[in-house]
């Protein structure tokens, strides 16, 4: 019988997902299955992945309809008690399956979210630094099973019970951005908390740069519209900031044409200031999806 269905989207990242892959295929003393799904990868995942052999491995193929869709194309073949949504650069460490089972047995009405860290092979230069740091930083000081407040949802790889999760388990967007939350705002409506899994180590690999994760805080203020309509509520409109005031301090505060002339002009990265020009430029990208939305 199956413990725990580790369920994994991805991409067009072959060997990416192919390491993740063999890295939780050596874990011993849980019984358990991975599903990866991949999202209409063009490159050659179909192939590396055909190449594992594992009674534990299924892949599954499915047109590319995101991250979502992939999410709930693998927890509709999930035969485990408990299923673990991990992303396909979560490379996970020695006993990380075990601590997850542990942890959904000692806390069966929670979610668990993994202790992820950014190894400093990745995270060289300088946005990429204080992207390790802003990450990190929220759980670097919580205890094991420390609850982490309805914005621990926006997970990598978060561990719950099967039958706690509704079927399929995400709302589908139209890009990236506030689906964890979305399903997350669901869960912990019904009592279910997001709790930190010490013993859940696990390497993110990601090579984050500061030209594509504004393109993801853009996404995600078109997206928050999205999860403003599907919860209109006070609480959710002032956590993403759709609430006219909140709109109107942003607009203020976050201007995209001062963003543009930090953009056009980097020398400031070598500063001491560049942390705070970096808080800008994501404030700032946000604030201009939100104004995308709110047009849109």
């Amino acid at each position: 019988m199956v413990e725990i269905s580790v369920v994994i989207p991805t991409h067009n990242r072959a060997a990416l997902v192919c390491q993740v892959v063999r890295a939780f295929l050596v874990e011993e003393g849980v019984r358990f299955e991975l599903i990866v799904v991949d999202d209409g990868s063009t490159d050659d995942t179909p192939d590396r992945l055909a190449r594992i052999a594992d009674a534990r491995l299924r892949v599954l193929r499915q047109p590319n309809r995101g991250l979502a869709a992939a999410r709930n194309a693998g927890f509709a073949q999930a035969q485990g008690r408990y299923v673990l949504f991990n992303d396909d650069d979560i490379l996970p460490l020695p006993g990380f399956l075990a601590a997850h089972l542990g942890f959904l047995q000692r806390y069966p009405q929670s979610a668990g979210v993994s202790c992820t860290h950014i190894p400093s092979m990745v995270a060289q230069e300088g946005f990429a630094r204080f992207w390790q740091a802003r990450a990190e930083g929220g759980v670097r000081r919580r205890k094991d099973a420390a609850v982490l407040g309805p914005g621990g949802f926006w997970f990598a790889s978060l561990s719950v019970a099967r039958t706690l999760l509704p079927n399929p388990p995400f709302a589908e967007f139209s890009g990236y951005g506030w689906e964890e939350h979305e399903l997350g705002w669901r869960l912990w409506r019904q009592g279910v908390r997001p709790r930190l899994v010490r013993g859940a180590q696990a390497a993110h690999l990601d090579r984050v740069n500061l030209e594509a994760t504004l393109a993801k805080y853009r996404s995600m203020g078109r997206m928050a519209w999205r999860f403003y309509r599907l919860h209109p509520s006070l609480p959710v409109a002032l956590w993403t900031g759709v609430h006219p005031l909140a709109l109107a301090y942003k607009r203020w505060a976050y201007p995209w044409s001062k963003a543009e002339r930090l953009l056009a002009e980097r020398s400031w990265e070598r500063s001491r200031r560049a942390n705070l020009h970096y808080r800008f430029l994501l404030e700032a990208a946000y604030t201009r999806g939100l104004l995308e939305g709110l047009d849109g």
